[in-house]
């Protein structure tokens, strides 16, 4: 017998059923296995990954400046490593690695420790298009020496793997699973078997269907809150109006399929879709 897994249940459902694993939210979501992060990375990094410690969305703070919420942080051995899933092309500049690697190194070291007993950090951005524009499938960026291009050995490494590349190979078989939305059609157990557990099973789409609610809950909240703070009336519609990009963007919603999930009055939808296009 049928039930209903949560309110708005039929919108929710068919976000679930067009979700994949290049969009950061699901990925997050289901890299909380910490097997599925060990064998992701051990097809990437082509060697053993032995993890002491894993986690999804994990959020540093810099009271000095700009803080960040990393999509998946592992400690292996002696190194640290980010993995970011980047769609958008600003957001995978290098820069942006490189900052990832400070606070990383700012959060895991501690007074009186040894320079040379700092970890090693690994950024890994998985980027829906080849960012880079040499027409490779993945990147290795280590600093060198200019005068000898002898590697500077100091501890630091950036990996971008291009995942429009999605040859016949266990990387390329491995990024053709980041775009499936059907279960069926993952190439690797332990990914499919996951993503089929959120998108089949009656448990795992009652988890997502609260996770859907949630990030609503939070872009209204969000929203209400950016009004109060900036004291504009129109802080709401900022707010609201910014859910409504990330859902298109990470997503793949259509402007119509955002404000229905972000159950916004058909009567108000026009003033949303005149200040979104605008």
């Amino acid at each position: 017998m049928s039930f209903l897994i949560c309110e708005n249940s039929t919108d929710y459902l068919d976000s679930i059923a067009r979700l994949r694993l290049m969009d950061d939210d699901f990925m997050r979501i289901v890299f909380k296995d910490e097997d599925v992060v060990r064998q992701f990375l051990e097809i990437i990094l082509e060697r053993k990954v032995d993890i002491i410690e894993c986690h999804a969305q994990y959020d540093i703070n810099n009271i000095l400046g700009r803080s960040i919420s990393i999509d998946v942080l592992v400690r292996d051995g002696d190194d640290y490593i980010n993995i970011e899933v980047q769609r958008d092309t600003k957001g995978a500049h290098p820069k942006r690695a490189r900052f990832h690697g400070s606070l990383i190194d700012a959060n895991t070291s501690f007074p009186n420790e040894q320079w040379d007993e700092l970890p090693n950090v690994i950024i890994i951005f998985i980027t829906e298009t080849d960012v880079l524009g040499y027409g490779l499938p993945i990147y290795h960026s280590r600093y060198r020496i200019d005068e000898n291009n002898e590697r500077l050995d100091e501890g630091t490494e950036i990996i971008y793997v291009n995942a429009s590349i999605q040859e016949d190979t266990a990387l390329g078989r491995l990024m053709h699973d980041m775009f499936c939305t059907d279960p069926k059609d993952i190439h690797y157990e332990f990914l499919r078997k996951r993503v089929r557990y959120y998108k089949e099973n009656e448990g795992g789409k009652r988890k997502m269907c609260e996770i859907w609610e949630e990030i609503r809950r939070k872009g209204i909240i969000e929203g209400e809150a950016r009004g109060k703070a900036i004291g504009e009336a129109n802080g709401e519609i900022k707010g609201i109006l910014k859910s409504i990009h990330k859902l298109i963007a990470k997503n793949g919603y259509t402007l119509k399929e955002a404000l229905d999930f972000l159950d916004i009055p058909e009567d108000e939808q026009s003033k949303y879709i005149e200040k979104f296009i605008s």
